[in-house]
C-alpha cells in the first residue's frame, strides 16, 4: 500500500507538466523521433541533456534523496529533525527563481549560465566529498543540521543544472520552431535514471549503508563540470552591464520577487535549524503571506492566481513523510506494530513504483492533451488526495 501513494503522485506529477510544457510523441517513430530532436538541439547539446537529466536529476537525485533517511537514522536523529533537515537540504529547489534571474542579469564570468553551473557543480562535489568522508555512525544528532546542509550542496547543484538547462532547451524551441519532442525525451530520461537510482538502492543501502549512494553521484558530478567547462551548453557571450541593468530594470518587481523567494527560503530553513515550534510557523506564516501578495503586484493577475491556487494546494496537502518514514522502518526495539520494512523494499520499490507511476502520467497525458489546464488541475488534484489515503 505504501508503494501506491508515489505512484498516484507521480502520475499527476507527470500528466501536469506534460499538459504545462508539451504534447508528447505526434508520430514518425522512435527513428523520425529522434531525428527531429538531433536536428533542433545538436549531438552536444543532446548528450549534456542526457548528462542533466538522466544522470543528476534521475540518478543523482533518486540517490541522495533515499540516501538522507537512512543516513540520518544511522545518526540517532528524531523523527521531527528528520522532517526538518529535509526543509534544509531541499532549499535549493525553491530558490530556482533567484538562480535563473540572477544567471539572466549578473553572469558570472563570460555567459550567462556557464558560470553558475559551474559555481553550483563544484559546491556539490565539495558535498559529495565531504559526506563520504563521513561516517553516518559517528556522528550524533547534534550534527544532523550540519550533515543536511551538504546535503543541501548536492541539491543545490541538481536543481541549478536542472532549471538553467530547462531555460536553454525552452529557448532553443522558440528559436528552431521546434515542436515539445524534447520534453518527451526529458521525461524518458529522467524515468530511466530514477530506475537506475532505485536499482543501485536495492542493492547497496541494506548491505553497506547510505555511503555508497552518495559515493555513486561523484563520477556524474565531475562529468557535470567537465562538459559544461568544455561548452557542450550553447551559449552565446553575454552582453554588457548596462545591458543586463537595463534588463533588470525593465522588471524589477520580477527580481525582486525571485530573490525574495530565495531569501524566505533560507529564513524558512534557518528557523528550522535554530527556532521553536512557534517560531517556525511564524516564520512560515510570514514569508508566505508576504511572498503571495507580492506576487499579485509582480506577476500579471492570471499568473498570481494561479501560483496563489498552487500554493493552497501545497498547504492543504500535509506532509507526514518524515514520521511516516520511522514509522514504516522502525525497528522491533523502536515500535512493536509497525511494518518494520528495510531500506531497500522502502526506498527502492516505492521509488520504482514512483517512477512507473510518472510514466503512467505521460502516458495518459495522450488523451488529455487538448483538455483545459482547468481540467488538468482537477485531474491532478483528485490524484493527489487519493495518494494522500494511502498514508491513512
Amino acid at each position: 500500500h505504501n508503494a501506491l501513494g508515489p505512484a498516484a503522485m507521480a502520475a499527476s506529477e507527470a500528466m501536469f507538466e506534460a499538459a504545462t510544457h508539451g504534447r508528447g510523441l505526434d508520430g514518425g517513430g522512435p527513428v523520425g523521433f529522434y531525428k527531429v530532436v538531433r536536428t533542433a538541439f545538436g549531438p552536444r547539446f543532446l548528450g549534456f541533456l542526457g548528462i542533466t537529466y538522466f544522470g543528476l536529476k534521475g540518478v543523482a537525485n533518486t540517490l541522495v534523496r533515499t540516501a538522507f533517511l537512512p543516513w540520518l537514522q544511522k545518526m540517532g536523529a528524531s523523527g521531527t529533525d528528520y522532517q526538518l533537515a529535509t526543509v534544509i537540504a531541499l532549499v535549493p529547489w525553491s530558490t530556482k527563481g533567484a538562480v535563473g534571474t540572477l544567471s539572466d542579469c549578473v553572469p558570472l564570468g563570460r555567459y550567462h549560465k556557464r558560470g553558475y553551473m559551474l559555481a553550483s557543480a563544484v559546491i556539490g562535489a565539495m558535498g559529495l566529498c565531504a559526506l563520504v568522508s563521513l561516517q553516518p555512525d559517528s556522528l550524533g544528532p547534534t550534527s544532523v543540521w550540519s550533515v543536511a546542509t551538504l546535503f543541501c550542496c548536492v541539491h543545490l547543484m541538481i536543481s541549478s543544472f536542472d532549471l538553467l538547462c530547462e531555460g536553454k532547451y525552452a529557448e532553443v524551441m522558440r528559436e528552431e520552431h521546434t515542436g515539445t519532442e524534447v520534453v518527451t525525451l526529458i521525461w524518458f530520461f529522467i524515468q530511466m535514471g530514477s530506475l537506475v537510482g532505485a536499482g543501485m538502492t536495492g542493492i547497496f543501502v541494506d548491505a553497506e549503508g547510505p555511503r555508497p549512494l552518495v559515493a555513486a553521484c561523484l563520477p556524474l558530478a565531475a562529468l557535470a563540470v567537465w562538459r559544461t567547462h568544455a561548452g557542450d551548453l550553447p551559449e552565446r557571450p553575454a552582453r554588457g552591464w548596462r545591458a543586463m541593468r537595463l534588463k533588470v530594470l525593465s522588471e524589477p518587481q520580477l527580481f525582486i520577487l525571485a530573490i525574495g523567494m530565495a531569501v524566505g527560503s533560507l529564513m524558512v530553513a534557518l528557523s528550522a535549524a535554530f527556532m521553536g515550534q512557534d517560531g517556525r510557523a511564524l516564520v512560515a506564516l510570514g514569508v508566505s503571506g508576504g511572498l503571495s501578495w507580492y506576487s499579485f503586484k509582480a506577476l500579471p493577475r492570471t499568473l498570481a492566481c494561479s501560483n496563489f491556487y498552487m500554493f493552497l494546494i501545497s498547504v492543504a496537502y500535509l506532509d507526514l513523510s518524515g514520521p511516516l518514514a520511522y514509522f514504516y522502518t522502525g525497528r522491533h526495539g523502536c515500535i512493536q506494530d509497525a511494518p518494520h520494512f528495510s531500506y531497500s523494499y522502502y526506498l527502492a520499490v516505492s521509488n520504482f513504483v514512483g517512477s512507473v507511476g510518472a510514466a503512467l502520467g505521460a502516458v495518459l497525458f495522450q488523451s488529455m492533451q487538448r483538455w483545459s489546464f482547468r481540467s488538468v488541475f482537477v485531474v491532478t488534484t483528485c490524484a493527489q488526495v487519493i495518494a494522500s489515503l494511502f498514508d491513512l
